[in-house]
């Protein structure tokens, strides 16, 4: 039997799927090491999408997160996930892309788990060459997706594809959580066979119950590095319990090279602030056979039921799923993973809200019918479908933009001015300088112990443990104790 080894996802998809990205730094920097001491292959840490949320709604700096972070993890890489696009929903400029990469590599970002939306290697290829520039690993994601057009054959070719780019790591990734263990079964081998050596991963969501059952599936086939969690941000949308990995693998003969009992501490910290702060805990699903035909993520049905609700219509959400599932075959059938399940997703409602197939469309919607997302992605459409989209004016507008690449200089001009930092740069092309200046603002709030993380609200979380039965604040020559 093999040793079977794990990359975490506890901080980055656990908090993704379950915590809607609301982990702040400070749940995180007090088990960093313990983390960094449990013999991870990585620990997964942030993706692109982070940033909006942590500088709009959580008011950190995301770059604070990677450095104090990286100060407590010295032994395993950290891990960022990214797309093909820097900003998830719009074309980055390529001055942009190549900046970011070398932030990350300064900050301490071993690796970059990449996705491509459609699997294209040209996708790969561009944000490899760039990540090998400055010194960051690439571990290629082989999105498994349900359609006539995602075959053996497909996955082989692609995986052939990833190969000749020698990454370091290829990951079967399951984000739609549409693999059954029979699937695995007969997936895997095809993967391995193809993949010349290179160590392949697996990576799956629990929406249908099934996520455990599919990495003990894929163990089986001889994927021996699993991506988990640690509860309570395992389960539910997120992904596979690592303790139940474990004790699975080791039941099946395996030796599991992670050291449990550290990380029952990690789960004891994350249930404790579950707890006092009222965030869902990861629980095992029931099976969904709907889940496998409109393909749509967890997360972006509860947007979808708000949204109709919001304006009255929440009982259209099973029309809305059943012409996701029209679209996404009009469109070829692209990934659900963003932004093609957002592109799909908002299609079908304007289709369903106006009662006729297409007579709105999004600006995004013709970008990618022309072509600007991709060459796969356009030459996919349904002919009929694309012509009737590319025949409006505002796709003429469009096609008129021009596609010059701004230099770096031209960038820092419109993102804040030419005294702006490289990294103050980034933040303002992910949200805007004046979001910055108010998540900075308000830092500076939480660092006088005026902000709503400032003493008073320190001492109350405090008191509102469980494990906590006194509190002691010494200044110079005073002491002030509170007892339970």
């Amino acid at each position: 039997m093999s040793d079977i080894r794990f990359v975490d996802t506890t901080v980055r998809d656990g908090s993704q799927s379950l915590w809607a990205m609301g982990m702040r730094t400070d749940m995180i920097l007090p088990i960093a090491q313990r983390l960094d001491d449990a013999g991870f292959d990585a620990i997964e840490i942030m993706a692109t999408s982070f940033e909006k949320k942590l500088i709009r709604d959580l008011q950190e700096d995301p770059w604070e997160r990677l450095v104090e972070v990286r100060k407590r993890v010295t032994k395993t890489p950290l891990r960022m996930i990214r797309g093909r696009q820097l900003a998830a929903f719009q074309i980055t400029p390529q001055a942009m892309e190549d900046l970011w990469y070398e932030r990350m590599a300064a900050m301490g970002i071993g690796q970059i788990r990449l996705s491509d939306s459609s699997n294209t290697p040209e996708g790969w290829r561009t944000n490899m060459e760039r990540a090998r520039k400055v010194g960051i690993d690439v571990v290629i994601n082989l999105i498994f997706s349900l359609s006539e057009k995602h075959s053996d054959d497909y996955y082989a070719e692609r995986t052939r594809d990833a190969v000749k780019l020698r990454p370091h790591r290829i990951c079967l990734k399951d984000p739609g959580a549409l693999l059954t263990p029979e699937r695995v079964k007969t997936l895997a081998p095809v993967v391995l066979a193809h993949a010349g050596g290179i160590p392949v991963e697996f990576h799956t969501h629990c929406n249908t119950g099934l996520g455990l059952l599919c990495s003990l599936e894929a163990i089986r086939c001889g994927i021996h590095i699993i991506n988990a969690a640690i509860p309570p941000l395992a389960e539910s949308s997120s992904n596979p319990s690592l303790f139940d990995v474990v004790r699975n693998a080791r039941a099946m003969g395996h030796t599991p090279l992670i050291d449990e009992a550290l990380l029952q501490t990690v789960q004891a910290h994350f249930q404790e602030i579950a707890e006092r702060e009222s965030l869902p805990v990861g629980a095992p699903k029931a099976y969904d056979a709907q889940h496998y035909q409109h393909q749509v993520p967890g997360g972006m049905i509860s947007n979808l039921r708000f949204q109709l609700g919001a304006v009255g219509l929440a009982d259209r959400l099973p029309a809305v799923l059943e012409e996701i599932a029209r679209v996404r075959v009009d469109f070829g059938y692209p990934i659900m993973v963003t932004p093609y399940s957002q592109f799909v997703g908002a299609q079908a409602v304007l289709n369903v809200i106006s009662g006729q197939r297409y007579q709105q469309v999004s600006d995004e919607i013709i970008q990618y019918a022309a072509g600007r997302w991709g060459r796969e992605e356009c030459e996919s459409i349904a002919p009929d479908v694309r012509d009737k989209i590319l025949s409006r004016p505002r796709a003429k507008a469009l096609a008129r933009i021009n596609d010059e690449q701004p230099s770096l200089k031209q960038l820092r001009a419109q993102y804040g001015g030419p005294g702006v930092s490289d990294d103050d740069l980034l933040l303002h092309f992910f949200t805007s300088p004046e979001q910055v200046a108010q998540m900075r603002q308000a830092r500076q709030l939480r660092g006088s112990g005026q902000g709503t993380q400032g003493l008073r609200a320190l001492i109350e979380k405090l008191a509102s443990s469980r494990s906590v039965r006194s509190i002691q604040i010494q200044h110079g020559n005073k002491t002030v104790s509170m007892q339970a």
